[in-house]
């Protein structure tokens, strides 16, 4: 075992009420072993307890995440994002726009649903689960991967993932899925919005339409647009959109 390593898990029974705080001591070393380790205890040693950060606390962790990612130490970013949460932090005051990004950069998804699966289990992190999924839907649509926005969108859809999606998020995977030609996917999406009974508006209804039409399904285009016009309205429509959407998502052939 590496000294630093050595070190840190001897006195582990002694840590700091605010174990985050262990990070910031070996912030002065040179070496990325040593923050690896320093925010893998201290995430570890959190035990899900609240805790509280500094103004000062904040800025450095937003300043190390970034470090981590460009030296590809991805799990223990999550860890840090993880342990950061149990104070309640602003999100802004973190750096996730750029582990969201280097996340999606990976190319599979095995770190991007550890973070949320991480997040998930931590009460304390569950009002930062729809901003983040929101974030990695963004992201993997600006990199021309919508399969796993897709993936996303199912994990979102889940029961127990704290962060069913709302009217924002559905209408960004619609556009999204629409943008990149996967209308299909979109359809799967719009069922799923309307059956929550949450009505799209106008300038969804105009992609997807546009949409069905790039595809050549003028009659169904022309359909879905007049049922959702009702729901739009006001008027008693969902069950009418979800029947016609099963019938087209069910007839669908590439």
């Amino acid at each position: 075992m590496k000294p630093l390593q050595r070190s840190l898990f001897v006195s582990a029974p002694s840590l700091p009420s605010n174990p985050i705080s262990l990070l910031f001591s070996t912030l002065s070393s040179s070496s990325s072993s040593s923050s690896s380790a320093a925010a893998e205890v201290a995430a570890a040693a959190a035990a899900k307890k609240h805790i509280d950060l500094t103004p000062e606390e904040l800025t450095k962790i937003s300043l190390l995440i970034p470090r981590l990612c460009s030296s590809n130490q991805l799990p223990t970013a999550i860890r840090l994002v993880d342990a950061s949460f149990l104070a309640n932090p602003p999100l802004e005051s973190l750096s996730l726009r750029i582990l969201i990004d280097r996340l999606t950069s990976e190319p599979d998804m095995t770190q991007p649903m550890a973070l949320l699966t991480r997040l998930k289990h931590n009460q304390f992190a569950h009002y930062s689960l729809r901003p983040i999924t929101t974030l990695l839907i963004s992201s993997y649509f600006k990199k021309r991967r919508p399969k796993e926005a897709f993936k996303v969108f199912n994990w979102m859809s889940r029961p127990d993932s704290h962060c069913t999606p709302n009217v924002a998020a559905y209408s960004l995977l619609v556009h999204g899925f629409c943008r990149n030609g996967f209308v299909l996917e979109a359809l799967k999406v719009l069922r799923a919005m309307v059956g929550a009974d949450m009505a799209p508006a106008a300038d969804l209804r105009t992609r997807v339409y546009r949409s069905l039409l790039r595809e050549a399904r003028i009659g169904e285009a022309k359909e879905l647009d007049a049922v959702l016009r009702c729901v739009g309205d006001g008027g008693e429509g969902f069950g009418k959109v979800a029947n016609l959407l099963d019938r087209m998502i069910g007839n669908w052939v590439e």
